[in-house]
């Protein structure tokens, strides 16, 4: 059985040239086989259309196999949630929040002290970046290349630091020899007030604790071996990271602005600003907060170390090197350093000069307080003293007194950033709300 099919066909080409030939028109119905041509014909439409339909069929049982949602059930359940008290919905958005912050600044955190090693040099090199930059700055206006600028200013403040402890270690070691037999005396001293004074502990007693102590010390000689094993491989990690940290100084004081334009390439485009001012303001927050504490720790060191040598306190200039550095630990820092001076005071001059001693470091903390931190610091972020003592607790526990030392500074980038977002923040919304 056959069927009429139109082709068309195109004149010029060489089968429509025969089909011209043969009298026929541009579109002709020629008889084919129906079971040959004409099914052929159909293949692709059928099969689009077979797809067709096996997707929606597809379609509809993956719906017909949702659950079905009961209307009235649906709006009782967003009744139900617009009755919620909107204390319990804030309370609730905030802790979600919360919590997945804690987990972030943990895994920061994990992060940081497994990679102990890399992270806390970096850390050390730019705070000290923050001290070094701008007597490097000054040399290249005067024409210093960069490179030599950063070698100058890196290696002489290594070289000053080197020397600085070269010059304190003979006189402490002297003087520490010479105060042995005081030191001996004062535990005498503090072994006699135990038995005569409030305690009133018998000689019999002391002694037992004395032996208790000693054996204690014995028992652990195991400890110690391994102890003094452990405390090499601790040295030999620190020569690493100090040897670290004065090749990072050095490129951070030397390429500072290649640096910087290459963090701030590496952002979207839209970005670039804000980060830009955040990375302003936390700079110039980390800055002064380094330069003003290190020229308040200068001036306490200076005012007790003088007052120290007057009083006639030996380790004068050991203490005085103690304070300064016990400056950089707000609230403290000072305070264990003028304890450690008042106890040496105590156990060279006796009670006297251990009075005398404590007048002057509270004299010293006064003016500190009144008036060296309103003064310095007024430019740096101020932060509360529960926040400081928090922060270096905190420090402290993840990373000992490194940890400390670096706790407060960090602090302070963190409300200097805190602090820009939040005015960035205003102004946006004073821009959307004000009149066109």
């Amino acid at each position: 059985m056959t069927r009429g099919v139109h082709v068309a066909v195109e004149p010029g080409s060489g089968k429509g040239k025969g089909a011209e030939n043969a009298g026929l028109d541009h579109t002709t119905e020629l008889p084919v086989s129906a079971g040959r041509f004409g099914a052929a014909g159909q293949v692709g439409t059928s099969g689009r259309d077979d797809r067709r339909r096996r997707r929606q069929d597809r379609d509809r049982a993956e719906e017909e196999a949702l659950p079905k949602v009961d209307p009235v059930q649906a709006q009782a359940l967003i009744s139900d949630l617009k009755d919620v008290p909107d204390w319990l919905k804030l309370t609730s958005g905030w802790s979600w929040r919360l919590v997945i912050s804690a987990v972030a600044l943990y895994g920061i955190v994990w992060m940081l002290s497994t990679l102990f090693l890399v992270t806390m040099p970096i850390i050390v090199a730019i705070v000290l970046a923050t001290i070094l930059i701008p007597p490097a700055e000054a040399l290249e206006r005067k024409g210093v290349p960069p490179a030599m600028a950063g070698l100058i200013v890196v290696g002489g403040s290594f070289a000053a630091l080197v020397g600085l402890l070269s010059a304190l270690a003979p006189s402490f070691i002297s003087q520490l020899q010479e105060l042995a037999p005081t030191i001996a005396d004062g535990r005498d001293a503090v072994l006699s007030w135990m038995e005569t004074g409030p305690l009133g502990l018998e000689a019999a007693r002391v002694d037992e604790l004395l032996v208790q102590a000693r054996d204690a010390l014995s028992s652990n000689s195991s400890g110690v071996v391994t102890g003094v094993v452990s405390g090499a491989t601790i040295v030999g990690q620190l020569l690493a990271g100090f040897a670290l940290m004065l090749v990072l100084l050095f490129f951070f004081v030397k390429d500072r602005d290649e640096i910087t334009t290459w963090a701030r390439k590496r952002l979207p485009a839209d970005s670039r600003d804000t980060a830009a001012a955040l990375g302003t303001r936390a700079w110039a927050a980390l800055g002064g907060y380094v330069r003003g504490t290190a020229t308040i720790a200068l001036i306490d060191a200076l005012g007790i170390g003088i007052g120290l040598a007057i009083i006639g306190v030996p380790l004068a200039m050991p203490l005085t090197f103690l304070v300064f550095i016990g400056g950089f630990l707000p609230v403290i820092g000072a305070f264990s350093a003028g304890l450690v001076a008042v106890l040496v005071a105590l156990a060279a001059g006796g009670a006297s000069k251990a009075v005398l001693a404590l007048g002057l470091i509270l004299l010293v903390q006064q003016l500190e307080g009144n008036i060296l931190q309103p003064m310095i610091m007024r430019r740096a972020v101020s932060l509360h003293p529960t926040v400081i003592l928090i922060t270096l607790t905190a420090g402290a526990a993840v990373a000992g007194i490194v940890g400390a030392f670096l706790s407060i500074p960090l602090a302070a980038v963190a409300a200097a950033i805190g602090n820009e977002i939040r005015i960035r923040h205003e102004h946006a919304h004073e821009d959307i709300g004000a009149p066109a």
